[in-house]
């Protein structure tokens, strides 16, 4: 059994747009077309369309919306919106894309009463950027919802104001409408002269606060969130912002009958289909993530146990130490004592697709500790999921880590360059305390990697490289105990 990744003709899948609606998760999504991998090819994106009654099976339904013609104001794409039901009929708000126009980006509408068949708004566009407060350019990506406290409607969108510094303009926009037909462009309500231009925005009430998500590529790219008492705001960040790191973008979220919250975001394509190629727009969704509201108010981000429980056949494993003194116990425990030094070693396994869980409980450890993946026996490739208590974060570190490029020219040696990303190729904040144990879920496709620690965070990245060795261990300076270890594979 797959998780859904990409439709399947394998184009590469693009920004989301999530809708549940009596017992069906519907997930609208964009792709470009065919073979189009730049600008402005690639822009001319399609809706697409799936369905599922339980988050694993996926059904493909036909395309939802198409790009119109010239001199059609969407003729160059429709991109990322959002789906309604009101009226006794289902709207989309999405945006329409004219390259050739002096307002490229509008919002356009369509409707339908079964959610397959859509049919186009006669008067797109049917909001334009009101440009005594904001630019023309910038203007997509509306998110639409009934305001039960201020009883209308109200549209956000991703704009960029018409003055301040020009890399910091980017802000969410508001509109207003009490039918859906005649909407009021107002000032932003979030304006925090930080990034360039948010993206995909959304806004939802999950206990008695209110969050604010998007997206953001200028700076530390990734979808984040806002908090505030209500939709005006303010809004504040909070302790640990991001769903998750850089390359799980754009994510949008639905809210199902049980008040669960799921996330849908997807991992960037590399060109030619190599870990050190070009990073590309689009590529494969990632398991959905369930966000849970924490005491603090912050979102804890879990892997589903519907997707969790897909993976119901356990995998025979044996534990090779490389380095170090390890006590094997059967196959669920495993100590290591490594006190000043490093040890690691690694599972035989073969599978190439699986889930490794495992806890992990740390004793006095100085430096860090960890999993390997896709890593070879040298630890020159691959990748580490690194805890490191002293720095209180978790981090998948790509191997092998670069040097200094001062070393490199007074040595006249040629190093490894750093990755685009940074030797952290994902970096999240995490509380980290020495005989506390954590709990890892680490999912790994052909070219995917998923993390899930304490049901709180997530890290997911692209890699290519199938390793010569899936799973390992490791652990520097320090003592730690790795027990209720499993490997499961989906059944076929």
């Amino acid at each position: 059994m797959k998780i859904f990744r990409r439709p399947s003709d394998g184009v590469a899948a693009g920004d989301a747009i999530p809708f549940y609606w009596k017992g069906v998760y519907h997930l609208f999504y964009l792709t470009s077309p065919a073979g189009t991998k730049k600008y402005p090819e690639r822009v001319r994106t399609t809706w697409r369309h799936a369905v599922s009654k339980d988050l694993v099976v996926w059904e493909e339904l036909p395309i939802a919306l198409s790009p119109g013609e010239e001199p059609e104001c969407d003729s160059n794409g429709v991109w990322t919106g959002s789906v309604i039901y009101a009226n006794d009929k289902f709207h989309i708000f999405y945006t329409g894309y004219h390259i050739a126009s002096d307002f490229p980006q509008t919002i356009c509408h369509a409707t339908s009463n079964d959610l397959i068949n859509w049919e186009k708004d006669e008067k797109n566009p049917i909001i334009k950027p009101d440009i005594n407060i904001y630019e023309n350019i910038d203007w997509r990506d509306p998110y639409v919802f009934w305001n039960e406290g201020e009883q209308c409607y109200w549209m956000i969108l991703s704009a960029r104001l018409n003055k301040g510094p020009d890399s910091r303009r980017g802000c969410i926009a508001l509109a207003t409408s009490d039918d859906l037909d005649n909407w009021t462009v107002h000032d932003p309500i979030y304006a925090p002269y930080s990034t360039n231009c948010p993206e995909c925005p959304e806004m939802y009430k999950m206990g008695d606060k209110w969050y604010l998500a998007y997206s953001r590529f200028s700076e530390s790219a990734q979808t984040i969130y806002r908090i505030a008492d209500n939709p005006r705001g303010p809004w504040r960040a909070p302790i640990v912002d991001g769903l998750d790191g850089r390359r799980f973008y754009a994510a949008k979220s639905l809210e199902d009958d049980n008040k669960r919250r799921f996330y849908f975001g997807w991992v960037h394509d590399r060109e030619n289909e190599v870990d050190n190629g070009e990073w590309e727009w689009g590529g494969d969704f990632t398991v959905p993530r369930e966000v849970i509201v924490l005491p603090n108010n912050d979102l804890a981000v879990k892997c589903p146990e519907e997707i969790t429980r897909t993976y119901n056949v356990r995998c025979q494993n044996e534990f090779n130490g490389i380095m170090g003194k390890w006590t094997v116990y059967g196959t669920e425990v495993l100590n290591v004592e490594s006190l000043s030094k490093l040890s690691y070693g690694f599972f035989n396994i073969s599978q190439e697709e699986f889930l490794f869980q495992c806890k992990i409980t740390p004793t006095d450890v100085r430096d860090s500790f960890g999993i390997l993946i896709k890593s070879d026996k040298e630890l020159e490739t691959g990748y580490i999921l690194k805890f490191e208590p002293s720095a209180q974060r978790v981090s998948l570190v790509k191997l092998p880590q670069p040097m200094d490029p001062f070393w490199s020219t007074l040595s006249g040696k040629t190093v490894p360059l750093p990755e685009a990303d940074g030797p952290r190729v994902v970096e999240r904040p995490l509380l980290i305390d020495n005989n506390s144990t954590l709990d890892c879920k680490v999912i790994v496709t052909d070219t995917i990697i998923e993390v899930f620690v304490n049901d709180k965070v997530a890290l997911s990245y692209r890699a290519y490289d199938k390793g010569q060795h899936q799973i390992g261990l490791i652990v520097e300076d320090g003592y730690a105990q790795f027990s209720s270890i499993e490997f499961k594979k989906q059944m076929n």
